[in-house]
């Protein structure tokens, strides 16, 4: 029977706090197929392994990742408010991620964020970093970083994080730079999936628990789930 590639949610978030080093262990662990994680650049143009770009839901300080140095970033913790005074983690940079996967045979799911925006230039290295992981894309809800991708290395896969409310449904099939679609499972209907299946591309769905009816068994258009309950699949 086909089964997608399992990505395990900024690692096993469900289990530990999100990506973090601890979450990508406990991931791997739990039998995921690879790791989504998401990079934000620190003011020097270090990619870090980081969802919000400020930083108080994450580690309750008042102040923006772009705002800081990655000697800066090192001395931070995240965590829930009380375990980051005690055993808090440290904020990995992609590197840390990449040499994870790459010494556990993991994919990897990048999802660059708004401050990549800012520093499109920083695109060229990372590629660089990712080329030594056998099952490695990139995804973003910003296309333009896609068409930058593309302009660095054609061969790289992408993929385009599309919502319900997205100005792309009325032209899916000219985003050219986007090989795939990652949709929420809310998204998982339609009219949105034959528009998404007229396109011959791909899909990833995220948000899903491992409780939906077409886990069982997975419509051929499905490329990869994403969820934080890796051990469910």
């Amino acid at each position: 029977m086909y089964k997608p590639l399992v990505f395990a949610h900024r690692g096993a978030s469900s289990i530990r706090f999100e990506n973090t080093m601890a979450a990508f262990r406990v991931a791997k662990e739990l039998g995921a197929d690879g790791i989504e994680l998401d990079v934000q650049l620190t003011e020097d143009n270090i990619p870090i392994v980081i969802h919000d770009l400020e930083l108080s839901r994450l580690a309750g300080v008042r102040k923006s990742v772009t705002t800081l140095t990655y000697k800066e970033i090192e001395r931070i913790r995240v965590g829930t408010k009380f375990k980051r005074l005690f055993r808090g983690n440290r904020i990995p940079t992609l590197l840390d991620a990449v040499l994870f996967c790459q010494s556990n045979n993991l994919a990897l799911n990048v999802e660059l964020k708004e401050s990549v925006i800012e520093s499109p230039d920083t695109i060229k290295d990372m590629l660089a970093l990712l080329s030594v992981i056998n099952e490695v894309h990139i995804s973003t809800f910003h296309y333009e970083l896609l068409e930058i991708v593309k302009t660095y290395d054609s061969q790289m896969e992408t993929a385009l994080l599309i919502r319900k409310n997205s100005d792309h449904w009325s032209h899916l099939s000219s985003l050219h730079a986007a090989d795939c679609f990652h949709i929420h499972k809310r998204l998982m209907k339609e009219p949105y999936i034959k528009q998404l299946i007229d396109t011959k591309k791909n899909i990833r769905v995220y948000g899903v628990t491992g409780n939906e009816s077409y886990i069982v068994t997975p419509p051929h258009y499905v490329k990869g789930w994403i969820t934080d309950y890796p051990d469910r699949f």
